[in-house]
């Protein structure tokens, strides 16, 4: 069982990814779509790290942009999932390429809100 600092931290990191997350949108729609990637990625990182507070997995790292990365090379992670990060952290597309098809009109934060959905899907307490 998580403890109560735990889940308060992980609480209050969950509590900032939708003013992140509309704060990307808005940048996006404005045209500002360096704004709008960072903010997407911010905001997963924020999902992330949300749930590594909760189940620690040092080789995840410590920030933002080392659990995207870490998340990308999960392979125990859906596929959808894994390539949601891996574009998120900005990475070439794989020699392989992607397993599933990039939906059209994809955005970085469509990216961002899959892994947010997936953390919200395991981890409902950060939700209440």
């Amino acid at each position: 069982m998580e403890s109560m600092e735990a889940l308060a931290r992980a609480r209050a990191l969950w509590s900032q990814i939708e003013p992140e997350m509309a704060g990307a949108d808005a940048a996006w729609a404005s045209g500002n779509a360096g704004r709008g990637r960072v903010g997407a990625r911010r905001a997963a990182g924020m999902a992330l790290a949300a749930r590594l507070a909760l189940e620690p997995r040092p080789e995840y790292g410590t920030s933002f942009m080392h659990h995207l990365n870490a998340l990308a090379d999960d392979s125990g992670a859906p596929p959808a999932l894994r390539e949601a990060a891996w574009r998120l952290s900005a990475r070439p597309m794989p020699p392989h390429g992607f397993e599933v098809a990039p939906a059209p009109g994809l955005t970085p934060m469509t990216d961002a809100r899959t892994i947010v959905a997936w953390v919200a899907t395991a981890r409902p307490d950060l939700t209440l």
